[in-house]
């Protein structure tokens, strides 16, 4: 019978001689103790009942403090616990800082449950060491004085880790004044002087606002607008937010120094960032990469590498694949391809893109790599590559049955299930989520009634920066039929309802606010008698549904709209985003053997 293991020990001290007594097995307890909250303040708060009613007074009062801990869901949705800095008040009563911004505080959402211990020592052992209470303890480590007592699990926190907002002062102001001491003291005779001050008709309504001097002892100018300003001036609640990635390249020793066996060299990949016509596309490479690609061809190194990396051997290949590549297909996006160029040879594709392929960092074909020469605003046989984003929403990804569904990104570099071609893991065919979701359109038309949509649209006449070369109406029918399958795959739904689809691809108007309701429909009622119980469209014309069509279509959950169902549209997402970042990197890491 196998002898179980110690759950913990108490190890002996390193570097100790071989003779020391074995370790001993540390106790186990159960700690069946209370959970409280804590609110973890960035002020200076003292045991006295007076300072902590201040600082609850300075959060809105002991009611918000409890909604705040009752919030749920991600912390970006959270509304937070305001803690305004500046309580002092005038004689009128009014807050002297009446439009001060707080600070906000929010639940962490990752408990990490401290324990809060009574500590118990003789009187006097605090005095005999200077009120150090750890010299306190060690002084009595050695004696059976020291009571030591687990009294609550804290697992709730609220934290200001946000920086404050900019703030702005209008003691100068002569509106925000009256303001101030008419709203903010609600003292009667200010309300009166205030009400008094303004005209009861504007006899000149043309002019400028500014005339209006509503503090009749200061004469402002008709330029000061005397604007409220904005409730918000950060966009950010933090001053730094990133995620750190370690370099591939670093290789820690046995003695603890890491070292770097690397070096970086610049892709100059063009891109283009205006897609007016004035804009030139080019036609050839950056000429710097080409300078050193020519370089590369005399001597054959690369420059920035070593000739025993065979870099330049791997560029020569990389380059001969994407040449077959854009010529069959003559706009890429990255990530299809990193499952198409093999491995051993992957580490030189950045450089070889650059001498191929420009990018735009706008438009219908943003982040896609286009070849040379080709501008996919000349033809409308490029409508076919415009790049639509997609992204599931955070309220659905926040679970666990959607987190399951959604399938994990590839590595870096892959191998595709297409020898040649895109892997089939990124194209949407309505049976399965696709790995990527920025969605080329050829890559949608898999699925039937996006296919319908696509062989029946009606192309403009020239490409514009926002939909390309097709018309709004149909991109939104696209987008329509993705966003609401999308949003039933990641929830495990692949019985989509009929109806709803019909509705989307024969859709007359970019908005449903736009859809004129039916003259027939009962008075006073607002129904409309072309949509059914859950108001979604009847597409057969009156009454010829059949009443097991409208119990089919019952199936919809209730507030399941065509906006969304999880799914958004035009942004992208955290893997898209991510990808975006390291195209745009230009600097190439090469490793030195």
């Amino acid at each position: 019978m196998p002898v179980e293991e110690p759950l913990a020990t108490l190890s002996s001290i390193p570097d100790s001689s071989a003779d020391q007594a074995p370790p001993l097995i540390a106790d186990e307890f159960t700690l069946d103790l209370p959970r409280i909250p804590s609110l973890e303040l960035p002020l200076n708060v003292s045991t006295k009942h007076s300072s902590i009613q201040k600082a609850i007074k300075m959060c809105g009062g002991i009611e918000k403090v409890k909604e705040a801990f009752k919030e749920h869901g991600p912390i970006e949705s959270q509304h937070g616990l305001q803690l305004y800095l500046n309580d002092d008040t005038d004689s009128d009563g009014s807050k002297r800082y009446f439009n001060e911004h707080p600070v906000i505080g929010k639940r962490v959402p990752f408990r990490d449950e401290s324990v809060i211990l009574k500590v118990t020592m003789p009187k006097g052992t605090l005095s005999k060491n200077n009120n150090s209470v750890k010299d306190s303890i060690k002084s009595l480590k050695d004696s059976n004085k020291l009571r030591v007592t687990p009294v609550s699990i804290v697992d709730n926190t609220i934290k200001f880790r946000e920086m404050s907002d900019f703030q702005i002062k209008l003691d100068n102001v002569p509106s925000a004044r009256e303001f101030k001491s008419s709203f903010g003291s609600l003292e009667w005779n200010n309300f009166k002087s205030f009400v008094n001050s303004v005209p009861d008709n504007d006899s000149q309504p043309q002019e400028n606002i500014g005339n209006l001097i509503l503090d009749r002892s200061v004469k402002t100018p008709s330029t000061d607008f005397q604007l409220p300003p904005p409730p918000k001036l950060s966009m950010v609640g933090f001053p730094l937010l990133y995620k750190y990635k370690a370099n591939p390249f670093d290789e820690k020793k046995k003695n603890g120094v890491t070292e770097v066996k690397g070096t970086y060299i610049k892709n100059y990949q063009l891109f283009v960032h205006d897609l007016s016509d004035k804009t030139v596309i080019p036609s050839q490479a950056h000429e710097q990469v080409l300078y050193d690609f020519e370089v590369a061809k005399k001597t054959k190194v690369y420059p920035g590498t070593k000739s025993d990396s065979e870099f330049y051997e791997s560029l020569e290949e990389c380059l001969k694949i994407l040449r077959e590549l854009f010529a069959r297909r003559p706009i890429w996006v990255k990530r299809h391809l990193d499952g198409i160029v093999p491995k051993k040879i992957h580490h030189t594709m950045k450089i070889a893109l650059a001498l191929i392929s420009y990018r735009f960092t706008m438009g219908p074909w943003r982040n896609t790599y286009i070849k040379f020469g080709i501008d996919p605003r000349s033809s409308v046989e490029y409508a076919q590559y415009q790049t639509e984003y997609f992204k599931i929403e955070r309220k659905l990804l926040s679970s666990p049955i959607v987190k399951k569904n959604v399938p994990k990104p590839p590595p870096l570099v892959f191998e595709s299930d297409t020898p040649g071609g895109i892997d089939s893991r990124f194209k949407f065919d309505g049976k399965r989520i696709p790995w990527y979701l920025m969605l080329q359109i050829d890559l949608l038309i898999g699925e039937p009634n996006i296919a319908e949509v696509f062989h029946n649209v009606e192309y403009l006449d020239k490409a514009n920066e926002l939909t390309g070369w097709f018309k709004e109406l149909d991109l939104v029918k696209i987008r329509r039929i993705v966003k609401y399958e999308l949003g039933c795959m990641v929830q495990g739904n692949y019985e989509y309802n009929k109806y709803k689809l019909k509705y989307f691809k024969t859709m007359l108007f970019v908005k449903e606010s736009m859809v004129p309701e039916n003259k027939n429909s009962e008075e006073g009622m607002g129904v409309n008698a072309n949509k059914d119980a859950d108001g979604d469209i009847n597409m057969d014309a009156g009454s010829q549904m059949s009443s097991n069509a409208i119990e089919e279509d019952k199936g919809i959950a209730a507030g399941d709209d065509f906006d969304d169902n999880g799914a958004i549209t035009e942004e992208p997402d955290d893997a898209a985003l991510e990808n975006e970042e390291m195209d745009t990197d230009q600097n190439l890491k090469v490793l030195q053997v």
